[in-house]
């Protein structure tokens, strides 16, 4: 917390804090399945997806999944000898990438989104939003990395716009290089991606979850998990935009659309 006054004003008045609440003993070496046979524990919040994999095997307490996308946590909630389990998603909801484009590019059309096969959950939450932004969206099936940029090549000239798929099988490390090698030449802006990681690898921009403040939501599923009741996944409340600058500025971006951009999810 930063308390801050006018050069030369004191400041006055009374800072009180609930003192925290005491943690229990652990018994030093105890590893979770311990905890958890020993009624140690009454949920766990899991950072990442192979965490929680882990935490599922070990215990049947109530599992709250935090940083790990759909298609990782769909694998969770597939296991049904699992105790209640809720998450909140790494990505954010993938249909605010075009409200994002729309304030970007004002003028666009055609929107190239890459869809893996089977059709995810998402796709039609994004129909829909495409349709109420007056978008047309050009739909691009994918099968895995190898033939993504392959898809979107022929593709490309017609676009004015990329989405990327939340799908780390579509989009990761290997595929996503060359993929924005090809739209930056072609001055093709993308958009999305799971994390701002990929706006700094060369997407021209996404909303993505704001983790600082993550906390307050996961709170209030952990309090419904604890209670027996299971919250059903959600995408992250807090967003935020990533953009990057550099790209903006090699495409043609007005600073201006990218202010209208930074300002679509702003904090409370």
């Amino acid at each position: 917390m930063a308390i801050v006054a006018p050069a030369g004003e004191p400041l006055r008045g009374t800072l009180t804090i609930d003192p925290p609440q005491p943690a229990p003993t652990v018994p030093d070496g105890a590893t979770l399945a311990d905890l958890c046979r020993g009624g140690h524990l009454d949920g766990i919040v899991a950072f990442g997806g192979e965490v929680a994999q882990a935490a599922a095997r070990e215990c049947t307490v109530p599992l709250l999944v935090v940083r790990a996308s759909r298609q990782q946590v769909a694998s969770l909630l597939a296991d049904a000898g699992r105790g209640a389990v809720s998450a909140i998603y790494l990505e954010a909801e993938p249909r605010l990438n075009l409200r994002l484009a729309r304030a970007l590019l004002p003028a666009a059309h055609t929107i190239g989104v890459l869809v893996p096969t089977p059709a995810p959950a998402w796709l039609a939450p994004l129909r829909t939003e495409a349709r109420r932004l007056e978008f047309a969206l050009d739909e691009i099936p994918v099968t895995d990395d190898l033939s993504a940029a392959r898809a979107l090549r022929p593709r490309l000239s017609d676009l004015d716009a990329v989405l990327l798929p939340p799908d780390a099988t579509v989009i990761n490390e290997w595929s996503l290089k060359p993929l924005l090698l090809m739209t930056i030449r072609q001055g093709v802006p993308t958009f999305g991606g799971l994390t701002a990681r990929y706006v700094d690898a060369g997407v021209l921009a996404a909303v993505v979850a704001d983790e600082e403040r993550l906390p307050a939501q996961i709170q209030t599923i952990l309090a419904d998990l604890t209670r027996g009741r299971a919250p059903a996944p959600v995408y992250p409340v807090a967003v935020r935009v990533a953009v990057n600058s550099t790209v903006a500025r090699t495409l043609g971006i007005a600073a201006e659309a990218v202010d209208r951009a930074r300002s679509l999810f702003p904090r409370p």
